[in-house]
């Protein structure tokens, strides 16, 4: 059974930085990051007095990070106000995939009327830190660099509603996929390829070629996760 206690979450690491952006902003990604890893497990409970006692500053920072974790769906407030970490189905990770890739195909659509040479520089730079990332073995990093580069071709739709609906779906997915990579996503560096023809696609100005693109990336994903754990359960 998992332990939904609550115990101190170490954040003294965390200083009050204009480059860092507000407490708030860096309570909550300390968090959040504990949460997608598993450090914080689904229906452990976080409580704002704890939190701010081991920061050494007031609630209103911890509570305006919990608010944003709640708008990511990784948190959701139950009974008496209690902040608990949120707890996932198969089906619904399923439909978060199948959401997200529509939301990116209408997207991408949009954001190529936008773009120039200098975004195509962005995207192919950013493939390479995910190489880099996948060489090194480091899943943490490439998954935060695929964060940035899928949240880039949001931005570039000038759409503020698909941002804020992409977000709660990519921190949901980023989620599963840091927990379940080792078992499902052992090649890093083919993970990181399959940017490529998403990339070629927009720097060719193909709207229907990347849309189709980035709906089979999106897609993708799942997909080996499904057929491996169908094999796995044979």
């Amino acid at each position: 059974m998992t332990d939904t206690s609550s115990h101190p979450i170490q954040l003294s690491g965390i200083r009050r930085s204009r480059r860092l952006g507000s407490l708030a902003d860096q309570i909550y990604q300390k968090l959040r990051t504990a949460i997608v890893r598993g450090d914080l497990p689904p229906d452990h409970k976080l409580v704002e007095l704890e939190i701010a006692a081991n920061m050494g500053t007031s609630q209103g920072p911890v509570r305006e990070a919990l608010q944003l974790l709640e708008r990511d769906g990784l948190v959701e407030r139950r009974a008496r106000r209690a902040t608990y970490v949120t707890r996932t189905s198969l089906d619904e990770i399923y439909e978060f995939f199948v959401i997200r890739s529509t939301i990116e195909a209408f997207a991408i659509r949009r954001a190529l009327n936008r773009m120039t040479p200098e975004h195509d520089r962005i995207m192919l730079a950013l493939i390479d830190d995910m190489r880099r990332d996948g060489k090194a073995g480091d899943m943490d990093a490439l998954v935060e660099h695929d964060m940035e580069f899928h949240r880039l071709i949001c931005e570039w739709s000038g759409s503020t509603v698909l941002v804020n609906a992409w977000m709660p779906l990519y921190s949901q997915i980023q989620r599963f996929i840091l927990q379940t990579h080792q078992h499902y996503f052992r090649d890093l560096i083919e993970l990181a390829d399959t940017h490529q023809p998403i990339v070629a696609a927009m720097t060719a100005r193909d709207a229907n070629a990347a849309a189709a693109m980035i709906h089979e990336h999106v897609m993708l994903i799942w997909h080996k996760f499904d057929q491996q754990r169908k094999s796995d359960t044979v």
